[in-house]
Order: C-alpha cells, then sequence, then structure tokens
C-alpha cells in the first residue's frame, strides 16, 4: 500500500511542475490571468468640435515601459502606418507568438479587424495605429506600461506615442496615457512664425527614449533633421472592465481609442507536463 501511495504522489508532484513553472512566468503570481489586448487608436477627420488644443506639453515615456517585439523581422503589414521601433538587443530566437508574452501580433491575429475596417471605410476617421498582444495580468502588471508609438504621414505628420497599462484586483482595469502629435519642419516652422531656432545634435530623439524636449523638438532617428511639435493632445483615463466580451470605446474630441479585453489559455503547462513526464519516465 505505501508503495501505492508513493507512486501516486510521485505523480502528483510531476503533474504539479509545470505549473509551478507557469506561475514563476506570470511575475510570481499564482493566479496571474493572461489577456489578448486589442487596440485601435483612430482620429475623427473633419473635426468642427471648435476646441482649442491645450498648449504643448513635453512627454517623457516611462522608464519602466516594455516595448512590443515585433512577431517576424520579415513580416508586412499592409497598412499606410509606419510604426516606429526602437533600437534593442533582440535574442535570435524568433518569437513565440502562441506562448511569449508582449509580442505585436500579425494581422491575422487581431480581434478588432472589422473594426477597423469599418472605421475606414466611413470616411469619417483615420486609424492611427493598431496593435494586438498577449500578456499576464495581476495587481502588479499596471506598473509595467506598453509602449505605444506609431508615425503617419499625409498633409498633416502626426506622431502617437504613449501607454496602456493593464492590472487586476477585484476587478479589471485599462488605463491609457496617449499623446497625438503633429509635427512640423523646424526650418518651415521658423519661416512662418519668424522665430529662428538654434538647434543641435543632442535634441531629443523618438527612437532614442520616446520623449521631447523643453524645445519640443523630435528626430525620428539618427542624423534626420528635426520636426517640431507644433499641437499635441492627450487623451488620458482609467476604465474597469466589467464585461471582457465588450469592446470598450474611450472618447475625446480629437482621439478615440477601441479596447478590448480577452481571456487567453496559453497552453504552455500541457506542454510542459507531456516533457516533464517523458523526461522522468525514461
Amino acid at each position: 500500500m505505501k508503495k501505492l501511495q508513493f507512486i501516486a504522489l510521485s505523480i502528483a508532484l510531476l503533474l504539479n511542475l509545470p505549473l509551478s513553472a507557469s506561475q514563476k512566468e506570470s511575475n510570481g503570481k499564482p493566479d496571474a490571468s493572461w489577456y489578448q489586448v486589442d487596440l485601435v487608436v483612430f482620429r475623427y477627420l473633419n473635426n468642427d468640435s471648435g476646441e482649442a488644443w491645450p498648449t504643448v506639453a513635453g512627454y517623457r515615456l516611462p522608464t519602466k515601459a516594455i516595448r512590443l517585439k515585433t512577431h517576424s523581422a520579415g513580416s508586412a503589414d499592409n497598412s499606410p502606418l509606419f510604426e516606429i521601433v526602437a533600437p534593442d538587443n533582440q535574442l535570435s530566437r524568433q518569437p513565440d507568438i502562441v506562448r511569449d508574452a508582449y509580442i505585436a501580433l500579425p494581422a491575422n491575429e487581431r480581434l478588432l479587424n472589422n473594426q477597423v475596417t469599418s472605421l475606414e471605410k466611413s470616411g469619417s476617421y483615420q486609424v492611427i495605429t493598431q496593435k494586438a498582444w498577449r500578456m499576464p495580468v495581476s495587481s502588479e502588471s499596471g506598473k509595467q506600461p506598453i509602449a505605444i508609438r506609431a508615425l503617419i504621414g499625409g498633409q498633416d505628420t502626426l506622431l502617437l506615442q504613449g501607454t496602456v497599462s493593464v492590472s487586476e484586483e477585484r476587478f479589471l482595469h485599462v488605463d491609457i496615457d496617449l499623446w497625438l502629435n503633429k509635427l512640423s519642419p523646424e526650418s518651415l516652422y521658423s519661416t512662418l512664425s519668424g522665430k529662428q531656432h538654434k538647434y543641435n545634435q543632442k535634441t531629443s530623439g523618438v527612437l532614442a527614449d520616446s520623449h521631447t524636449g523643453s524645445d519640443n523638438l523630435v528626430r525620428l532617428h539618427d542624423g534626420s533633421p528635426p520636426l517640431r511639435i507644433t499641437d499635441n493632445f492627450q487623451i488620458k483615463q482609467r476604465r474597469r472592465i466589467r464585461n471582457t466580451k465588450e469592446i470598450q470605446y474611450i472618447d475625446s474630441p480629437e482621439i478615440g481609442v477601441l479596447i478590448k479585453l480577452t481571456p487567453y489559455d496559453r497552453p504552455d503547462a500541457l506542454v510542459e507536463t507531456g516533457m516533464t513526464i517523458s523526461q522522468y519516465s525514461s
């Protein structure tokens, strides 16, 4: 009898090992759940609200902000946007979009594609960016916001930058802090305003640290001429998510945000369990 009890206990311990590993990967929280976060940011065209934009303010990306990794180095999106990608020392291993956190998901994995299509067809909105990623969510996850950055050209060059945070205690919460900036070439601004501005190579760069200096000049990449932020608008709001089946809509006079949290069953535990049993059985 003792031998049978020992075998049963050993099997139970083996089955529990992968769960412990999964817990460590979820920021050490045994109750951390995984969610897919879908985000769409758009602006209103022909906005006649008459509301003036506030005085231009500087923005600095939080030091703990997480930058999404690209799912494929050679992936191409049929999008008019081009994302601002910060240089980093990523591992050569290709990210696994099924099991890894903070991976920018490809278009076929995003859940708000129909909404984006409707916005683009209406002619009244301009989609600035669409993103989706998966992540563990706990009471601590809100302390590490996700960096959101995109640039779009046209009649107005627009730079979107800011963060999205997701946390869960008694309820799910989403915090957004996004800035929409209008950019103009510094030389054009100086000509129209009659003000000459002397700049140097220390002008703050979007790629380097995602913040603007006191002179409101940014560089899109090293060596590029500076652009001046002539207007910017902030949308900042906290939203409690009562129903994950609903798409949250956050409104403001200039830009709108669609966000949806979808529970995600990360398959690591099953895969690791099989590997663990096979290792011990051999």
